[in-house]
């Protein structure tokens, strides 16, 4: 069965929504959860929500409480809002939808929007310093090394801008499929997913490929990797979780489960924790890909936020808004289950003893990772 993963973004010399809700629809015939991911309902592409993870910085919280808005926030008092951006007085500018989580540093935020314009923002006062356009919806996030912003974008291609000016570092690389995760780049080297069922490692500073052939997979990856020491993890839409070779490319080991790994891995003390749209949590060896767990972890929901380490607590969040509290060494629950009111499927922020999380009704809550217990942080407009 060959399906559509194409997304298109509605603008005002773009594509038709009516076209874009046919191949949304395309995309999640027979697969309802993609759907609850990306659409509210099949057809709403016209309308994107957006899943943004919460961000801390400098004493301020970024937050998505109103869809295509950023809000900061007090850290310590979330209630009072420092700016909102666009602001309510400007009409023209329009965001659609942010699910990409905006990045923070030196004084600035650079955040991607479903619009695909790429902002960077004055961290105190969300004015901003400079954009650029890109061809497609920015769903995935930003990285930052060297003085450089990397992107993807749904046109297809990874953008690196000069952090200062926005200027570009290097003409755009063409994935040859859109790009809808976060890029990772470590030692000079970026590595980026495709829709294309491929892993790029490319020089950061000129843009170039690293190994001699991409690493593809068997279905799309949507999923940001994760590196650590000598490899790159990454899950895909055919059921497996890969643990690449970072100088080579080529797989030293992969996991399938019984449905799709569109989580971002989490690496820890040799061990990689991914959540899966089949429901589960896995354990799996860093080195070799074995279970670490006697079983996997079974959630009463399909899993697309990152799990979470907060001391020695491992925290995970469903669509259907079940939080959990697992031993990281074992899987077993250490308390029972929180239930929001709202599903997550935005990667949890960690703060201290708890986590605090983007739920899909745009309510920011706090779970407490010693008890178990939540509380609403801010609720949202």
């Amino acid at each position: 069965m060959q399906i559509s993963t194409t997304v298109s973004r509605e603008t005002t010399r773009g594509r038709s929504a009516r076209t874009a809700g046919r191949r949304a629809c395309a995309l999640v015939a027979g697969l309802s959860l993609l759907g609850l991911l990306l659409l509210t309902a099949c057809g709403s592409i016209a309308a994107p929500q957006g899943w943004a993870a919460p961000v801390a910085a400098d004493g301020t919280l970024l937050l998505t409480l109103e869809r295509g808005k950023l809000s900061a926030r007090n850290a310590q008092s979330p209630n009072q809002e420092t700016w909102l951006f666009p602001p309510k007085e400007d009409k023209d500018t329009k965001l659609e939808a942010i699910y990409a989580t905006p990045l923070t540093a030196n004084g600035r935020v650079y955040l991607g929007a479903f619009s695909g314009t790429f902002y960077a923002l004055d961290l105190s006062t969300g004015q901003v310093i400079w954009q650029q356009e890109t061809g497609g919806a920015i769903i995935g996030g930003a990285a930052l090394a060297g003085g450089t912003v990397y992107v993807g974008s749904s046109d297809n291609r990874l953008y690196a801008f000069d952090a200062e000016t926005g200027d570009p570092r290097w003409p755009a690389f063409d994935s040859g499929g859109e790009i809808w995760s976060s890029p990772v780049v470590e030692a000079g080297t970026v590595y980026v997913t495709s829709m294309a069922k491929r892993v790029y490692a490319l020089d950061a500073a000129t843009g170039q490929p690293q190994w001699s052939q991409p690493f593809e997979a068997d279905g799309a990856m949507p999923s940001t990797p994760a590196l650590a020491g000598d490899k790159l993890y990454v899950g895909a839409l055919d059921n497996r979780l890969y643990a690449l070779d970072i100088a080579t490319g080529e797989p030293a080991w992969s996991f399938t489960a019984d449905n799709w790994f569109w989580s971002e891995p989490l690496v820890d003390s040799g061990v990689v924790y991914a959540g899966s749209l089949d429901r589960h949590v896995y354990a799996l060896d860093a080195a070799s890909g074995g279970a670490r767990w006697s079983k996997a972890f079974a959630a009463k929901a399909p899993i697309r936020a990152r799990p979470v380490l907060v001391g020695d607590v491992l925290v995970v969040a469903d669509s259907d808004g079940n939080v959990y509290g697992l031993d990281p060494a074992t899987g077993e629950e250490r308390w029972p289950s929180v239930v929001l009111q709202s599903g997550v499927l935005a990667n949890p922020l960690v703060r201290d003893n708890e986590v605090l999380l983007s739920a899909r009704n745009r309510d920011l809550l706090r779970v407490d990772v010693q008890t178990g217990s939540s509380s609403l942080v801010v609720a949202a407009p």
